[in-house]
């Protein structure tokens, strides 16, 4: 009777973990996305933490997370699918595109999108600290102008160069000269490797011609939407840090 029972036993444990297995297999496939989503940003939060305190984390991420939605919302729009976000510490978040969008018009319209929506997260911290008078709310603001205003720069990988490619590709070279005057000032070594990743992207761009053919009003759309989240950023930037001085 001993035996059987401890045969019953195992094989009920067996069809259950099987059964739990199998559970958790298509859970993982179905929200594989989220789930990575998901740790990358704890991990981020945690070290973020460590680094700055948990307020100032908690409200990093957010940014970040704002930023991210913009191109998804953006991409959605557009007919394009997207994975992510995913959140790398120390470096941002990045979201994936399944497809490849079908010029540089709508490449524009999805990369526009999350400076615009980090732009509106960074006047809302704004907003919050002239109602609260809140120092953490002023440093957020100020944290994420300039975290829209790098991610504007006109290379790559980051929004700015396939917001110019919608103008003009040329304008990518600017892009360069600017992070070359940043590491001369700065010395970063982030900003250094994002400027030799930005001539090995103009050295191989592969691009067909007919992918950066617009006419000028959709030129002249994302130009305005360009500069004047420049103007903006700029403005708010200069505001914030006569604050903070």
């Amino acid at each position: 009777m001993g035996a059987l029972k401890v045969v019953s036993f195992g094989s009920r444990l067996v069809r259950r973990v099987c059964i739990a297995a199998m559970g958790l297999s298509v859970m993982l496939n179905i929200g594989s996305t989220i789930l990575t989503s998901a740790v990358s940003m704890t991990l981020s939060l945690i070290i973020y933490a460590a680094a700055f305190g948990f307020q100032f984390a908690l409200g990093f991420i957010a940014l970040l997370f704002i930023h991210e939605a913009g191109h998804l919302v953006a991409s959605r729009a557009v007919g394009i699918s997207a994975k992510g976000p995913w959140f790398i510490p120390f470096v941002g978040a990045v979201i994936r595109l399944c497809d490849v969008p079908f010029n540089a018009k709508m490449e524009a319209n999805i990369a526009v999108a999350g400076p615009a929506a980090g732009t509106l997260s960074a006047l809302i911290c704004l907003a919050c600290y002239l109602w609260t008078d809140s120092t953490l709310m002023l440093v957020l603001c100020y944290t994420g102008c300039l975290l829209n205003l790098l991610n504007l720069i006109p290379c790559a990988p980051l929004d700015g160069e396939k917001i110019v490619g919608a103008v003009h590709p040329k304008l990518w070279w600017s892009g360069c000269i600017i992070l070359a005057l940043l590491f001369f000032f700065t010395y970063n070594l982030f900003i250094l490797i994002i400027f030799f990743f930005s001539l090995i992207r103009l050295w191989q761009d592969k691009e067909p011609v007919n992918y950066y053919k617009l006419g000028m009003y959709q030129k002249m759309t994302v130009a305005c939407w360009y500069f004047g989240l420049l103007i903006v950023l700029g403005v708010t930037t200069y505001y914030v840090w006569n604050i903070l001085k």
